[in-house]
């Protein structure tokens, strides 16, 4: 036969994903959502404990089943006015992707900058505001693809037509998302952030063809980080969830991080910092069992993670969902939140 059985799996796949695009696209995702704070709620640009942030993120999945989907990531956010305004801060930042689908080399490439407001109200409470502005252009290339009509009776042939629409190779358009926040630390033992974003504000156009064009659903992201500490700070607990809908499409992905202290940082010198290590698991409802880890050293901070696919796709992808790696730097600034009646919430 001209297609084996996985080919043709891939074969009714691709004009359901172009079908999809075509009438509503849904976004990008990563497993480690909260270490691209950029990406998921802009009201968290500049809320970290350092005078500046950078981190990049990789994702690759479906390996096993087709040509491997890849994401690229990467960001910067600081502090800005920091001398002039003591209990308020306004930070600024610039966040970046590009995601490669399948075959046909779908991709989406989109660079937003950020702003963000976070007003103290208290010495346990901090209400953060945030809003993004990005441009986006989405692309394909088909000229890697295999059809039907080009099936001789015998074997393969590129040289016969495809009878397919001609699409333009790439759109694009101008983005928006707004986000709000709430940070609490009633004690150094306890600190709970949460945070509700909104994107696609604009609901912008999303079209391959003049034929078919839809506006892109607006996503709602609700998300929560929580951090408990032991009484000596050597070991921590980090649940955390986030919840995401786009149009019909929604998304749950919810667990835990346990946190130890390898060592410890030097009181006479600089040359010993603190090390932590962190060992956890998240389940994305009803699609896969995420396992991840975390190393803290210096100023780094480095996260793995791997998607053990559990969904009705498990036979074709052989369980296997997509690697993932992040790395993030945050350059110190030791009077920060050094304030006066400001806490410390990181």
């Amino acid at each position: 036969m001209f297609l084996n059985n996985k080919h043709r799996i891939l074969a009714l796949l691709l004009p359901i994903m172009m079908f999809s695009i075509n009438i509503h696209a849904q976004d990008i995702h990563f497993s480690q959502y909260n270490k691209n704070p950029l990406l998921l709620n802009p009201a968290y640009t500049g809320f970290y404990n350092g005078a500046h942030r950078g981190g990049i993120s990789y994702k690759t999945q479906w390996r096993s089943a087709s040509t491997p989907f890849k994401t690229y990531s990467a960001f910067y956010d600081a502090l800005v006015f920091r001398e002039k305004w003591k209990r308020d801060k306004f930070g600024v930042g610039l966040v970046f992707f590009n995601d490669k689908a399948g075959d046909t080399k779908m991709g989406l490439t989109k660079v937003s900058g950020s702003f963000s407001y976070t007003k103290f109200l208290t010495e346990s409470n901090a209400f953060l505001f945030g809003f993004q502005c990005g441009y986006a252009q989405n692309s394909i290339d088909l000229s890697g693809t295999q059809w039907d009509t080009q099936f001789d009776g015998r074997n393969y042939n590129p040289n016969l037509p495809t009878n397919e629409q001609n699409y333009p190779a790439n759109f694009s358009y101008i983005d928006f998302t707004g986000g709000i926040g709430w940070s609490f630390r009633p004690s150094k033992l306890f600190k709970s952030s949460s945070g509700i974003s909104l994107q696609h504000l604009s609901q912008p156009k999303v079209m391959f063809s003049e034929v078919t064009n839809s506006e892109l659903y607006r996503k709602l992201i609700i998300h929560n980080t929580t951090e408990i500490f032991s009484d000596n700070n050597n070991r921590s607990y980090e649940p955390s969830f986030i919840y995401t809908k786009q149009g019909p499409h929604q998304e749950i992905i919810a667990g835990c991080m346990i946190r130890t202290q390898l060592q410890e940082k030097s009181r006479y010198t600089n040359l010993v910092s603190d090390t932590y290590f962190a060992l956890g698991a998240y389940y994305r409802y009803k699609d896969a069992l995420i396992l991840a880890t975390r190393l803290n050293f210096s100023n780094f901070e480095l996260n793995l993670s791997y998607d053990v696919n559990m969904s009705s796709a498990k036979d074709i992808t052989k369980r296997k969902g997509g690697f993932e790696i992040s790395i993030i730097y945050v350059h110190p600034y030791k009077s920060l939140i050094s304030t006066k009646g400001v806490p410390k919430f990181f």
